[in-house]
């Protein structure tokens, strides 16, 4: 993959160019679960962001959600107005360079719409891949917020 579309090298310039300090972690077996993501990272699995591509009308959308709960598509797709379609790992290749587990809204380009589940507002900070699916970012979801034009909204079953 070209240096310009390495979703990771994506991530550290996105956060550098906005002054903010990465703290990226690289995990050689990669975190395949929120569970396995939280242990090794050492936190709560509700704190371990899970990052979700539909396709609308639109173009694409990335849902970020708690690792615990339940994205719920009918209510996405009534909150934003827009019918949402699931995709494959072919659509997240072709469409936005980025392989499955390693989904991350800093990957993409700003034009790729952003949704934030109000959930993780009840933390300071959270953990989600940077890019790859063996790397994961520690970030305030203030800040993810705005670095990635996303609209926080009540959008999951929440299980925790």
């Amino acid at each position: 993959m070209a240096e310009d579309r390495d979703p990771l090298q994506k991530v550290r310039q996105k956060l550098h160019a906005s002054g903010i300090d990465e703290t990226i972690q690289q995990f050689e077996q990669g975190a395949h679960t929120a569970a396995d993501a939280a242990k090794a990272v050492g936190c709560e699995v509700a704190q371990i962001a899970k990052s979700i591509v539909f396709d609308t009308n639109a173009g694409p959308l990335i849902v970020v959600a708690s690792g615990v709960n339940r994205v719920n598509k009918r209510l996405v797709g009534d909150s934003i107005g827009l019918k949402l379609h699931s995709v494959g790992p072919d659509y997240l290749r072709e469409r936005l360079s980025l392989e499955p587990g390693g989904i991350s809204p800093l990957a993409v380009d700003p034009e790729v719409r952003t949704i934030i589940d109000r959930t993780l507002l009840r933390f300071d900070r959270i953990w989600l891949s940077a890019g790859t699916p063996s790397h994961l970012l520690n970030i305030n979801v203030a800040a993810l917020g705005n670095l990635c034009h996303a609209q926080i909204i009540a959008i999951c079953d929440e299980q925790s």
